[in-house]
Formats: C-alpha cells, sequence, structure tokens
C-alpha cells in the first residue's frame, strides 16, 4: 500500500511476486490498487490491476476444476462479489433503492431493446427493468423468474396477462432449454456469484442474435473502486473470449441523486459515484 501510493512500481511487482496479495484493504477498506489510482500514479496502477486480472484467473480455473470433481471450498469469490440486494426491505430502503436503481434499470432497458424485436430479462425482482422495457414494446418479453413470492407478485400485478409477455418460472439453470434467441439480453440475479453470471454467459452464442445486445446488473464489488474495475476487466475479458466485446458507459450516481438518499444508497447498496453500464455485442457486429 505506501509503495502503490508513493509510486514505486517496481517495489509493488516485487511484492505481489514476492507473493503480497493484490486485495488486501486497510481498515478503511482501501487497497493499494486504490491508493496509486487516486494517486495517479499509472504503473503501480496497472502492475496491481495486471496481477488482480492474473489471480482472480487463474484462481477461477483452480475453483472450476475443483467444482468438477465435486471438490469445492465452496469459498471462491466471496461475499465482496455478490450481487447486493436485501432479501426484505422496509418501505424507506424500498424507496432508497428505486430511486438510485431505477434510471441505471431504464439505461439497460433502452441498451438491450436498441434493437427491437424479443426480449430475455433473468430475475424480475422489483420489475424495474420489465417496466421499462415494456416502453419500447418488443414484439416477445420473456421473464424468467425463480423466486416463488416474486413470481406470485408478479401474477398478482397481471404481468401474465400481456400480450406480449412470456414468464418462465425456475432457476435459469433449470430452465435453459426452454430459451429461444433473443435480440437483447439482460441478467439480473438476486444472491448469485460471479460464478453464476460466468456460467451464464457460456451460453449466450446460443441465446443471443447475431447483432443482438446483451447486458447485466454490474454490481460486482460495488464497494470498493479498484476491485470494481478488476471484476469489469475481468467479465470483459471473459465475454471476449466467447467472441463478444464490452462497452462500459459511466453513468452518475451520486450527482443525480439527493444528499439523503445518496447517504442511504451508500450504507446500503452501493458506494462508487459512478456506475459502469455495460453494452456487450458480437465483435463482428461492433467492428
Amino acid at each position: 500500500m505506501h509503495a502503490a501510493k508513493h509510486g514505486h512500481a517496481e517495489v509493488v511487482k516485487a511484492l505481489i511476486d514476492a507473493g503480497a496479495p493484490w486485495n488486501a484493504v486497510s481498515p478503511s477498506n482501501v487497497s493499494a490498487g486504490d491508493f496509486a489510482m487516486d494517486a495517479g500514479h499509472q504503473d503501480a496502477f496497472d502492475v496491481l490491476l495486471n496481477s488482480a486480472i492474473q489471480a482472480e484467473l487463474i484462481l477461477g480455473t483452480i475453483a472450476r476444476k475443483k467444482n468438477a470433481t465435486g471438490n469445492s471450498d465452496g469459498d471462491y469469490l466471496d461475499d465482496r462479489v455478490t450481487f447486493s440486494e436485501d432479501k426484505i426491505m422496509d418501505s424507506d430502503s424500498k424507496a432508497i433503492m428505486m430511486a438510485w436503481e431505477k434510471p441505471l434499470m431504464e439505461a439497460h432497458a433502452k441498451a438491450v431493446c436498441s434493437n427491437g424485436g424479443h426480449i430475455l430479462n433473468i430475475g424480475f425482482g422489483m420489475g424495474l427493468v420489465d417496466t421499462a422495457i415494456q416502453q419500447y414494446a418488443p414484439l416477445s418479453h420473456t421473464i424468467v423468474e425463480a423466486h416463488p413470492e416474486v413470481y406470485d407478485r408478479m401474477i398478482r400485478a397481471g404481468w401474465g396477462e400481456k400480450d406480449n409477455v412470456k414468464i418462465i418460472f425456475g432457476r435459469w439453470q433449470d430452465v435453459i432449454s426452454d430459451l429461444e434467441s433473443y435480440d437483447g439480453i439482460f441478467f439480473d440475479t438476486y444472491g448469485e456469484y460471479y460464478e453464476d453470471m460466468r456460467e451464464f454467459h457460456q451460453h449466450l452464442p446460443r441465446l443471443l442474435k447475431p447483432g443482438g445486445i446483451y447486458s447485466f446488473f454490474n454490481g460486482l464489488c460495488g464497494g470498493n473502486p479498484f476491485f470494481h474495475i478488476v471484476y469489469c476487466q475481468l467479465v470483459s475479458l471473459e465475454l471476449e473470449s466467447l467472441g463478444y466485446s464490452t462497452q462500459l458507459i459511466p453513468l452518475p450516481v451520486r450527482d443525480c441523486l439527493s444528499e439523503s438518499v445518496w447517504e442511504g444508497v451508500k450504507q446500503k447498496y452501493w458506494q462508487l459515484d459512478t456506475y459502469y453500464l455495460p453494452v456487450c455485442q458480437s465483435m463482428s457486429e461492433s467492428e
């Protein structure tokens, strides 16, 4: 941390090579990468970023091999990489969450609906993105939802009666064979880990039509700026290996909220000033 803060890139590299963890944090949740980034030391930052991505790619490969043999210790990519949403929210929490998520979900809907056609959403949640998708009047709008209470709420709210909406109840992993191909896909599931999203990405070549747009809720490590950058880069690399380019569009979060709402968001959901909205499409189409 000291070497990164003062821009000593060679020292940072020597320490990383000797086994220093790239993701150690101070009591105030600041990592070496954050120190380098805040001080503008690009060389030290690049050393840490490259080391982090390499380490996570290797650890991910090891973990997947363990899972394949049934020898998993279950703690790979722990809570810091979960998608954050409270299971049970009081009215104040729900209002805060909707205040910051609604404009983000509208931006996601605009992206995945940009080609029109047939749209798939994995995870209904509070219905924010699906409400926004409906405003674009897609030819068809398929929603996969696994939570029974959320599903019941969808039915009571009349989602099953909409002409262009098809609801599939179940975990996406269990209903993947029932899905067709789509012009736009959005992924946002409560309580899953990065590995679950990575598994879903393996199905994109079949699910996403040529020229289609894919996006996901980018809640990866939303409590630490450097960790967030690491996982944005990591998911972009893994999507690239499947033939997709990823554009990360910066959306201001803090500047769009009142101070009281921002404090509530920061305490429970999101600590970063900016949200990076991912827009993914096949590299042949984006060139």
